[in-house]
């Protein structure tokens, strides 16, 4: 090895020792080249095209549900607006759910999505008439991840008038992928003074029993609930920096 590396760096010294003395010759010693082509680029591939994904409201729950509760890890109540949506097929696909701490400016969004979607690139989402919204990955469970992003108040009065929350993200080829999210209802629900827990474990029992729906019994939107008071907590209970 060592005869190897030797004789390597003796080749290195002598093309350097030549060039050095290929310009130290006169211009006119030195024999003319043909200019030459630059090679050809390799065309760079074409992106593949985003896919859209029509979602509509999940069947079981009649609008979006505006839920308030007093978290007395923080001392503090807070509510969320939240739905569950699917696909054409009536497959679950995600659930939305809207923060917001009483007698605090700070909102934010939590979205479930399905796994298999590129994490590093994050995600981003928008409605007509505002400013795209950078979310980024919390965690990921068995049944989805779990994104969170900031709001202000543009934000949350553009998502009361607009028709559709749009949600970018990419899946493991790299192609954008926008689901569409219906909004009807979202502002009348955001704006009421919502119901309390118990309210709501009452209603999800007269679901169980077979009455009328009216709010989510135990799905997406329920774990999205419980996963996000728990985030809360630990970004609560968290020392400052």
């Amino acid at each position: 090895m060592m005869v190897t590396m030797s004789n390597m760096a003796r080749s290195a010294s002598l093309a350097v020792m030549a060039l050095a003395g290929l310009a130290s010759l006169p211009a006119s010693a030195q024999a003319p080249r043909p200019a030459q082509p630059a090679p050809a680029q390799p065309a760079a591939p074409p992106a593949p095209q985003a896919v859209k994904v029509p979602l509509k409201a999940a069947p079981d729950q009649a609008d979006w549900l505006k839920v308030c509760g007093l978290d007395p890890s923080v001392n503090k109540t807070i509510c969320y607006t939240t739905r569950d949506f699917v696909a054409e097929n009536n497959q679950p696909v995600m659930a939305v759910a809207v923060y917001s701490i009483k007698e605090e400016p700070r909102r934010f969004v939590r979205i479930l999505v399905p796994l298999t979607f590129l994490i590093q690139p994050g995600i981003r989402f928008s409605a007509e008439g505002t400013q795209p919204v950078n979310a980024r990955f919390q965690i990921c469970l068995p049944q989805g991840c779990f994104v969170e992003g900031e709001l202000n108040e543009a934000t949350i009065a553009g998502l009361k008038k607009a028709t559709t929350l749009r949600i970018d993200m990419q899946n493991q080829i790299g192609q954008e992928v926008n689901f569409e999210v219906p909004l009807a209802g979202f502002a009348k629900a955001y704006d009421s003074a919502g119901i309390d827990q118990e309210t709501l474990q009452r209603m999800q029992q007269q679901q169980v029993q077979g009455a009328q729906p009216q709010a989510p019994a135990g799905g997406s939107a329920d774990d999205l609930k419980r996963r996000g008071e728990e985030l809360l907590r630990q970004r609560q209970q968290a020392p400052k920096q």
